[in-house]
């Protein structure tokens, strides 16, 4: 998302809740008004990728049984200081591929819609809602018609697609997912966004080709002859379990480096367009760069200039971030430190760092200030001061300790 404004950041936590409660109030509406445009918006609702087979003559199976992940103890700095949402041992449910006859996909956030016309819920969530109604594929009633696409059509965008997070994330595991269900005919062509350079370069990597993509960014509404969906691995409380990490590690981790050549790094964030910027930054770069840290800004690098830069990593140190998505690729031994602003510490990155071989993860934050709200909107939005005497601290018991 852009940069919000200092004004308008204590209002964001607000505004998100009051758009998805006014979309659930015009949804009924907007699907009426579609009968009049195609009636392409969805009349009901399927919860699960096995109704949603079910009710359309389609097949549904089982790629990946339900599995509990145990994880290590989420810690940094204030020790007692407690995470936004549960950091605790994560209950990722079964992963399944879905064949769906005249399926469709609309919009730019990635809905799915049986041949029934229902949406698909468990494929079709979006972030800070909780019933299909609140979809903001309903604000639009009047979509254009699909394009029609012949024979078997995978589905690999998702909501947040044009995030690096959620691409590498939320996306390309799909792959891993189909790759686990053999049952399932590999389909012909893919739909998937393509506009963005590390969507292209990314795509390359996992030889998924120009000739068999259709770009989801330019063709928001697609109907297939046979929709070919796999199941999403993390889309819900980022999961980031160890067999995606794994996966993605042996598709584009070419080689890990020598411990000796490893060097500790500092993830900037490009200044000025990026939301928790760090307000002490040329002083933080300051104390990093006396201890041998390189200062690196993913935005501006390649993926493989990425990948290679968190491979070959000894320590990161990062704001909280997409960036972040690169720990698949750190090494073992290396510790991350994720730096927050002020009571606003998440997990998503801890569970992401556990589930990487060898990798130590910390974050670093500070008590919050009781006037202001915590919660995931404003960690957000809000900028970073960081502690740096606690930095240097967090850093000399990393070396003591390596």
């Amino acid at each position: 998302m852009p940069r919000l404004p200092a004004v308008l950041r204590p209002l964001y936590p607000r505004l998100k809740p009051a758009y998805v409660h006014a979309t659930r109030v015009v949804a009924p509406a907007a699907v009426a008004l579609s009968r009049f445009g195609g009636s392409y918006l969805p009349t009901g609702v399927v919860e699960t990728m096995e109704e949603a087979a079910a009710t359309s003559g389609g097949h549904c199976v089982t790629a990946r049984a339900p599995e509990t992940i145990a994880r290590p103890p989420f810690l940094g700095y204030p020790q007692d200081l407690p995470p936004l949402e549960p950091a605790t041992d994560t209950v990722v449910p079964r992963l399944a591929v879905a064949e769906l006859p005249g399926g469709r996909i609309l919009g730019p956030h990635r809905a799915v819609i049986t041949g029934a016309g229902d949406l698909l819920w468990e494929l079709s969530l979006y972030f800070g809602t909780t019933h299909p109604r609140q979809h903001p594929l309903f604000l639009n009633p009047f979509p254009g018609p699909p394009h029609q696409v012949a024979g078997r059509l995978g589905v690999l965008a998702s909501r947040g697609d044009r995030n690096y997070y959620h691409f590498l994330i939320d996306v390309l595991p799909r792959l891993g997912v189909l790759a686990q269900a053999p049952d399932i005919e590999v389909p012909e062509q893919w739909y998937v966004p393509a506009t963005s350079r590390f969507q292209l370069e990314l795509l390359d990597l996992m030889g998924i080709t120009a000739d068999t993509r259709i770009n989801s960014d330019e063709i928001e509404h697609v109907r297939a002859d046979c929709l070919v969906v796999p199941g999403l691995a993390s889309v819900v409380k980022e999961k980031n379990t160890p067999w995606m990490v794994e996966f993605l590690r042996q598709r584009l981790l070419t080689e890990v480096p020598d411990a000796a050549s490893r060097r500790p790094v500092y993830i900037t964030r490009t200044a000025g367009t990026n939301n928790r910027a760090v307000a002490n930054e040329p002083a933080l770069i300051s104390m990093l760069t006396e201890r041998g840290f390189d200062v690196v800004d993913p935005g501006a690098m390649s993926v493989a200039e990425q990948i290679r830069t968190f491979a070959g990593a000894s320590v990161i140190v990062s704001p909280h971030g997409a960036a972040l998505a690169n720990l698949v690729f750190a090494s073992p031994g290396c510790t991350v430190i994720e730096l927050f602003p002020p009571g606003c510490v998440l997990p998503d990155y801890w569970r992401l760092a556990s589930s990487v071989p060898g990798v130590t993860y910390r974050y670093l934050s500070a008590w919050p200030d009781s006037s202001t709200a915590q919660n995931r909107p404003m960690a957000i939005v809000s900028d970073i001061a960081v502690d740096l005497t606690a930095l240097g601290t967090m850093l000399d018991e990393s070396t003591a300790t390596a």
